[in-house]
């Protein structure tokens, strides 16, 4: 059963994201009481100059907006996409892709992770 809850995100740990190159916090999971269709919702930085690495999400469809920064979101198929703050970048499942950090200051991301 779903019930209400509040969590604040002083109180989420960061941990390490794509290999070490940027970090997250996991704001919300398939573990919490919520949407059966929510895989994820995590809060993601990256440095100036670093990048999440080449990777997909099987069966899970991918929305995240820019809450600082800018850089660029490459796909396996060569479009390359620039972001900004408040942009918002969806990425269907399965599709490999990585983003780069091109900016000056630290990318700051809110990713919903969906299941297809």
């Amino acid at each position: 059963m779903r019930k209400h809850f509040k969590k604040h995100l002083k109180d989420i740990n960061l941990e390490e994201a794509h290999g070490g190159s940027g970090k997250r916090q996991l704001i919300l999971s398939k573990e919490d009481p919520v949407s059966t269709q929510l895989h994820a919702m995590t809060k993601g930085f990256l440095e100036p100059g670093n990048i999440f690495d080449w990777h997909n999400h099987e069966k899970i469809d991918e929305f995240f907006l820019i809450i600082e920064g800018e850089g660029k979101v490459y796909f396996e198929d060569g479009t390359e996409i620039n972001y900004k703050k408040d942009d918002l970048i969806y990425v269907p499942a399965e599709e490999k892709h990585k983003i780069e950090n091109t900016g000056s200051i630290t990318s700051e991301f809110f990713f919903i992770r969906i299941n297809e």
